[in-house]
């Protein structure tokens, strides 16, 4: 009896390391998937981590037969797939840009001046590139003296006419700071809720005397922003935490500020208040060439919102100004080193806080030191 339990027994042990063996063996066969390290020591597989093609951006130059640069010409990209058609316009220096073109997307691309149509271009879905330069030259165009010099043009401050990816038209302006070689440092100026870019004329001037190139823009609805695809239209107040709205405007105008040749694409900053302040948190995170920002009266939730959700939202490098300690805690708490939090008992908009002094020599002290 005792022999026969020894063989159960040995039966048993010789089954149990078979299959041991096969498990340890189907394991070993399976493809191993590489992680993603994210804060904290987390990981996640590389398939979740890779969210497939960016879209694309497509820009470039466009010139005369002399190789001068064209202004207000346009630049036509089709989707051969929807057969819908974004145009974007040159700037004085014959630049265009265009961002946020979906990557599954076939475009053909091609510039018009003065009658004249250049050859056509292609952008395919099957070249996995986000960057797309093409660059036009218009043989039968010449661009007579010097007005549309990329010098000419960078002495003489004056209005934008921006097209974002959804074919809203947005003005803005770009002034150059006197005496100051180029490339300059430039500042954007985003507006609050209800206000347009004339909140800045004061403001401005401190920063154009201290070296910078300042940019104010109009946000879609708002002063000279208010035609979509040649059709009316006026801010309403769920756009605050629309991530289709106001972001694009942001996307649009960080994205032809880079181009302007005088300016230098890696010394950008960004000072905003309300849904500007927002916007600025969002251009800290979403932009590598922002350098700093200061965002006066944000909003976190719509902030997170805008940005496409909380785990979107990742600003740096902020001067925050805020009325609630709570608030500025729970900001100043999602917001990557150097941060600081200034907490005012301050009502009104734009203007009212820029003409407290403690708030402006506040910021020209931070962009002074991280700047």
């Amino acid at each position: 009896m005792e022999l026969e339990t020894l063989r159960r027994i040995l039966k048993y042990l010789v089954t149990l390391l078979v299959l041991l063996a096969l498990t340890h063996d189907a394991m070993a066969q399976q493809p191993t998937t590489p992680g993603v390290t994210l804060g904290g020591g987390r990981t996640i597989p590389k398939a979740k981590a890779d969210q497939g093609p960016k879209p694309k951006i497509i820009h470039g130059t466009v010139a005369d037969a002399n190789g001068n640069p064209i202004e207000n010409a346009h630049v036509l990209v089709r989707d051969t797939k929807t057969n819908v058609t974004r145009t974007l316009s040159t700037n004085a220096s014959g630049i265009y840009s265009g961002n946020s073109f979906p990557a599954s997307g076939d475009y053909e691309v091609t510039a018009e001046f003065g009658g004249q149509i250049s050859e056509k271009k292609a952008v395919s879905s099957y070249l996995n590139r986000e960057d797309n330069v093409l660059n036009f030259q218009l043989k039968q165009v010449k661009v007579a003296g010097a007005a549309n010099s990329p010098a000419a043009a960078a002495t003489t401050p004056g209005g934008a006419r921006i097209d974002t990816f959804d074919l809203v038209k947005l003005q803005a302006a770009l002034e150059y700071p006197q005496g100051v070689p180029a490339p300059v440092p430039a500042i954007l100026l985003l507006h609050g809720f209800g206000e347009d870019r004339t909140v800045w004329n004061d403001f401005k001037k401190a920063l154009l005397g201290r070296g910078f190139a300042v940019m104010t823009l109009d946000l879609r609805g708002h002063g000279g922003s208010k035609t979509k695809n040649n059709l009316p239209i006026s801010a309403t107040p769920d756009w605050r935490s629309s991530p289709h709205d106001f972001p694009l405007d942001l996307d649009a105008a960080v994205t032809w500020l880079k181009t302007q040749t005088r300016i230098n694409s890696n010394k950008i900053a960004v000072i905003g208040v309300d849904i500007g302040a927002s916007l600025a948190l969002i251009a800290s995170s979403k932009f590598t060439q922002i350098r700093t920002v200061v965002a006066v009266n944000p909003n976190l939730r719509e902030g997170q919102e805008m940005a496409g959700g909380a785990q979107d939202y990742s600003p740096r490098s902020a001067l925050i100004f805020t009325t609630s300690e709570a608030l500025g805690n729970s900001l100043r708490n999602g917001v990557e080193s150097p941060v600081k939090v200034q907490v005012l008992n301050q009502t009104g908009g734009t203007t009212a806080w820029f003409q407290n002094k403690l708030v402006t020599d506040s910021v020209l002290e931070w962009l002074k030191v991280t700047f």
